[in-house]
Formats: C-alpha cells, sequence, structure tokens
C-alpha cells in the first residue's frame, strides 16, 4: 500500500512536472530540477532495499553457521550415544561373566560337597581364586557404570544443547520466511522503481536536450522572422482614360490613355523570414560593468535590467512576400536581448517596371496596353527590419 501511494504520488510529480509548449527557461530549469528530484528519491529507495537485501543476506550466513553448528552437535551426540551403548555393551558382557564365575563357584561348591575324596585345599584354592575374579568383575562393573552414568550426564547435556539449536533453527527459518517475502516484495519494487527512474532519467535527458536545443543562446545559425521596412513600394500600373477637351456646344469629350502607379510611395513593409549567422558575440562587451567617470559620484548609476542577455554581430539572409525567389533580403544583422534582431541592408527584388520613355503620368497611344510598356525588373533597395527568434516564437503561451 505505501509502495502504491509512492507511486501514484510520483506520478503526479511527474505529470506536473512534464513541461509544456511555451514554458520559459525559468520553467525548464524547474521542471528538470524536478526530474532529478524524483531520480534522487528512487536511488534513496533502492539503497535502502539493498541495506535489506544485505540484512537478509547476513541472517541467512548466521542460519547457515546455526545449521553447521547443529550438524556437527548432532555428530558429537550421536558419538557419545555410540560410546555409551558401548560401555553398557561391555557392562552387560561383564555382568554375564560375572555370572558365570558365580555360577562356577557354586558348582564347585557342590562337588565339593558331594565328592568328599577331593583334597580339600584344592577347592578352596579353585573358590579363592573364583572369588577374586567375581570381585574383579564387580570391580570392573562399577568403573563401566560410573563411565555410563558420566555419558548419562553429557548425553543429557548435548541433548539440550540439541533441542535449543533445534529452536534457534525453527526461529531462524521463520524469520529468513519473513526476509524471504520481504526480499521478493522489495526486488519487484526495486525492479519497479529501476524502470521508473529510467523513465524519469530518459525524460529528464529529453527535457535537458530539448532546453538546451531551444535556448542555446550560443547557436551560429538561427532561424528568424519580422517585418522589413522597404524603402521602394512595388508599383501597380494602370492606364486611365482622362478628359482632354469637351466641345461645348455638342457636350462631346475627347479622352487620352494616361499612365498611373496605384501604390506610389517612398516605404513599403513586408514580411521576412530568414537566418542570421552569428559572426561577432558581443555578450562580454554589453555585459561588462561601465567605467565611472568624474561624473559618477554626483549621479546615481542606472542599473542594469539583465546582465544575462547575449548581443552577437552576424549575417542575414532572407526572403519575403509571396514568391520567394524573386524577393531577397541580405545584411548584417544585430542581436540585443536574446532573441531581437535589427538588420539594415539590401532588398534584390524582381519588379513589374516601366520600360525606357515610358514614365507615370505619360499619356499612351490608343494601341498600347500596359503589356506593351511593362517588363520584369530587378531593381537593388535598401531596407531596414526588426525579427524575432522563432525558437523562442515557438515557446510563447498562445
Amino acid at each position: 500500500m505505501r509502495g502504491f501511494r509512492l507511486f501514484i504520488t510520483l506520478m503526479m510529480a511527474l505529470t506536473a512536472a512534464i513541461p509544456c509548449r511555451g514554458q520559459s527557461e525559468d520553467d525548464w530549469q524547474d521542471s528538470t530540477r524536478l526530474y532529478r528530484e524524483q531520480i534522487e528519491l528512487l536511488n534513496k529507495h533502492i539503497d535502502s532495499n539493498q541495506v535489506l537485501q544485505a540484512s537478509m543476506r547476513k541472517h541467512l550466513r548466521e542460519l547457515v553457521m546455526l545449521k553447521d553448528s547443529l550438524i556437527a552437535a548432532n555428530d558429537l551426540y550421536q558419538k557419545e550415544l555410540q560410546e555409551k551403548n558401548r560401555l553398557l555393551t561391555e557392562q552387560m558382557n561383564a555382568m554375564q561373566e560375572k555370572e558365570r564365575l558365580v555360577a562356577e563357584k557354586e558348582e564347585l561348591y557342590r562337588q565339593a560337597l558331594t565328592n568328599s575324596t577331593i583334597d580339600k585345599a584344592k577347592w578352596e584354592g579353585e573358590l579363592r581364586a573364583k572369588e577374586a575374579s567375581i570381585e574383579a568383575k564387580s570391580k570392573e562393573i562399577e568403573y563401566l557404570q560410573k563411565d555410563i552414568d558420566n555419558k548419562e550426564v553429557t548425553l543429557i547435556s548435548q541433548r539440550e544443547i540439541y533441542i535449543n539449536l533445534l529452536t534457534e533453527k525453527e526461529h531462524y527459518r521463520h524469520l529468513v520466511d519473513s526476509l524471504q517475502k520481504r526480499v521478493n516484495s522489495v526486488e519487484i519494487e526495486n525492479i519497479r522503481k529501476q524502470e521508473e527512474n529510467k523513465y524519469l532519467a530518459q525524460k529528464a535527458k529529453d527535457a535537458e536536450e530539448k532546453a538546451a536545443i531551444t535556448l542555446n543562446k550560443k547557436k551560429k545559425v538561427r532561424p528568424i522572422q519580422g517585418i522589413a521596412m522597404r524603402f521602394f513600394r512595388t508599383p501597380d500600373w494602370d492606364i486611365r482614360l482622362t478628359p482632354d477637351h469637351v466641345d461645348p456646344t455638342t457636350g462631346a469629350a475627347t479622352y487620352s490613355k494616361v499612365i498611373r502607379n496605384r501604390n506610389a510611395g517612398d516605404i513599403e513593409f513586408d514580411f521576412v523570414t530568414g537566418a542570421s549567422v552569428m559572426l561577432w558575440d558581443l555578450t562580454d562587451f554589453f555585459n561588462n560593468p561601465s567605467q565611472k567617470d568624474s561624473t559618477s559620484t554626483r549621479l546615481p548609476e542606472i542599473p542594469r535590467f539583465d546582465q544575462k542577455f547575449n548581443y552577437d554581430l552576424g549575417i542575414y539572409v532572407g526572403f519575403g512576400g509571396t514568391n520567394l525567389f524573386k524577393n531577397f533580403y541580405i545584411g548584417p544583422s544585430f542581436r540585443f536581448v536574446d532573441f531581437f534582431y535589427l538588420t539594415v541592408g539590401v532588398n534584390i527584388c524582381e519588379y513589374e517596371m516601366l520600360i525606357d520613355g515610358y514614365s507615370a503620368g505619360q499619356s499612351l497611344e490608343t494601341a498600347l496596353t500596359l503589356d506593351d510598356i511593362t517588363a520584369k525588373s530587378w531593381l537593388v533597395k535598401p531596407f531596414i527590419s526588426l525579427s524575432i527568434d522563432l525558437d523562442f516564437l515557438s515557446y510563447i503561451k498562445k
């Protein structure tokens, strides 16, 4: 249940941390920092799981040592039991030998009582020898009994140790079973967290790469769009009938064809798209603190609004209008505050111009048309434009 809540929390944090279109550089950095925090949290959980696994391995080693001790104690107990059995066997043999000697002694007594012709001294000597053998066997039986009693005490002690080891083994077995279950669940959780870790690491890497591509302020070539003001308007030629003379008596009028430019003027705006190639990086020059002069002691210093912006000087090549391949813009460009470009240069464009010998306001012959007096011509005119970085435009919130 705890792992499930952690998973839900991580998923909510991940959802909240996924950058959306239009995020600023600070938002990208916050998202990347959140990814790294989630990865560090998962690494801590993995470390704790590894500590738990190490603890279980320690308990397993202790259980193996306990098993070895139990086996050794069991072997010792079996040896002691075998020794006791051997002593009991020897005691039984000695008692049987004693009983045999007593039977022989009784047989001698009976023979002595029944056979009066046998030498009395001979029988007494044999009886004493039998009594000595019986006494020796009695002492041997006593010693064997003492050894058996000692072995019995040892066996009781060994049995207690063996029972204690069995109890401890059962305890460790239950402990290992519970730890094994925990380790299995931890391994499953560990695998899940490793997969989440890989996912978050990949997301963080993708976010960093995307942020680096989008917010890279030192790119050599940057696509830009903007508005250009060129100092020549595209002519829009027309032929207009203009009355020349009106007869006062009849009211009839004569007309002449006059050339007219319906788009006359000196300035025209055009939407331009192009690329700026950085030639000189001027960031350090513009961000350096200004040298204080004698007036700095009298006038307060105006604080710089931001010293993180980049500046550079490059060359701009672009296209404008609807016919991109007949309307070119080229000239030096100056980038300021990261994403604004000011360009001054020349516009090379194909226009429909009057052929030589004709001008605006001139009267034409009746048979002439616009196709007869106009022709396509390339002109070079100055322009000035203000553009914005396309990478910046793609991340502006709508």
